[in-house]
């Protein structure tokens, strides 16, 4: 049988075709940083560029041939990390982190490891995060104390005044850790994923914990500062990590606001290089990692390639949210990149289109970090 029937997919479709429109409210309130459509959630570029990993030696069952997961095994990819809700952007605010990987396969499949720095999901459905995001929305172009009472208020009218008040709070806490921070080498985990048969999540975990409280001196951008501190002194390393699904109550499928039971597997090893910031190839690089796309639907479920879609109704729902994010801000063909991931380097061709989509953004004044280095 079909994983999804093509009604399940219609259904799953109308539920976030309200993605180009949020795009464009979004532009409107933020219009003083925003001059062209961009992703609702996670604009703004705290570090982008190159990233290698190495699969481990040993591997799960489940994983053991499975897409990316073969011992051993290099790749050459492209990492992004990003604030999550608040437009305009300040790093100190409350707020998520986001971490995207993104490798190919030798098959030449697309995978992507899409991560926040908190263990739960901000809701439990999907129905619940476009209200999530419509909420972030209603709140761009605001002040602090303006931006989260627009979103509270918004949840409550979405969803009501039990669940929509329930979901701000779990919303608050997750983001409360950020603001705290002194650093975006954080620990991040993924939704749940699909491998050889089993549910799961992947964490993405830094090598040392370097993060502490941060100074209150801390200026708007300070998360950038210390990550290009960081990563102009060496690598910044993290470890790769699989926790399986156990059952319900442990790793929940449905309450997905729970965090999860973690019996960590190491997996691999994720390395952002050394780099100059002042060089005009981490120039592209970040532009590469701001100006591509990205989907948690690219990923490899079995050791055939043979499951093309999620098995949850929220990662079919994340996958076609995402697609239609992609289309309306006009994302860098992936036919433009795919080079990079084999070659490990970027052509002539596409460093000319970066240098053209970066002073584009700088021309209209449209914030980005990667026009901003």
């Amino acid at each position: 049988m079909e994983r999804w029937t093509p009604k399940d997919i219609d259904r799953i479709t109308a539920d976030v075709a309200a993605m180009p429109r949020l795009q464009q409210e979004l532009l409107e309130r933020a219009s003083l940083s925003l001059k062209t459509a961009d992703r609702v959630a996670h604009q703004y570029q705290i570090a982008g560029g190159r990233v290698s990993l190495r699969i481990a030696t040993e591997l799960p069952s489940e994983l053991d041939g499975v897409g990316l997961f073969k011992p051993n095994a290099d790749y050459t990819g492209i990492g992004r990390i990003s604030t999550g809700l608040g437009c305009p952007h300040n790093e100190t605010y409350p707020d998520f982190l986001g971490l995207r990987l993104a490798f190919l396969t030798d098959d030449g499949q697309r995978v992507d490891f899409i991560a926040i720095n908190h263990p739960a999901a901000p809701t439990d459905t999907h129905l619940e995060f476009m209200a999530l995001l419509a909420a972030t929305a209603d709140g761009a172009g605001r002040d602090l104390i303006a931006s989260e009472a627009a979103l509270g208020v918004s949840l409550i009218h979405n969803l009501g005044a039990v669940r929509g008040t329930q979901l701000a709070g779990h919303v608050t806490r997750q983001c409360a850790g950020t603001a705290l921070s002194s650093t975006a080498c954080q620990t991040y985990w993924t939704g749940v994923v699909e491998n050889g048969g089993r549910l799961g999540k992947c964490v993405v975990a830094p090598k040392k914990d370097v993060n502490t409280h941060r100074d209150l001196t801390a200026g708007a951008h300070h998360f950038t500062t210390d990550w290009r501190e960081r990563q102009s002194k060496g690598a910044v390393e993290f470890d790769l990590y699989w926790i399986p699904f156990i059952d319900e109550e442990s790793t929940p499928l449905i309450h997905l606001t729970h965090p999860w039971q973690e019996k960590r597997y190491l997996i691999g090893h994720v390395a952002f290089p050394c780099t100059d910031f002042q060089s005009e190839e981490a120039m592209l690089w970040a532009a590469l990692a701001a100006e591509m796309g990205a989907n948690p639907g690219n990923w490899v479920r079995d050791r055939a390639n043979s499951i093309p879609l999620p098995e949850t109704e929220f990662g079919l729902a994340r996958k076609i949210a995402y697609e239609s994010s992609q289309q309306g801000r006009a994302v860098l063909p992936e036919a433009e990149y795919l080079h990079v991931f084999s070659g490990g380097a970027i052509s002539d061709r596409l460093a000319a289109e970066l240098r053209r989509r970066r002073e584009m953004k700088k021309g209209l004044g449209h914030v980005d970090a990667a026009s901003e280095g």
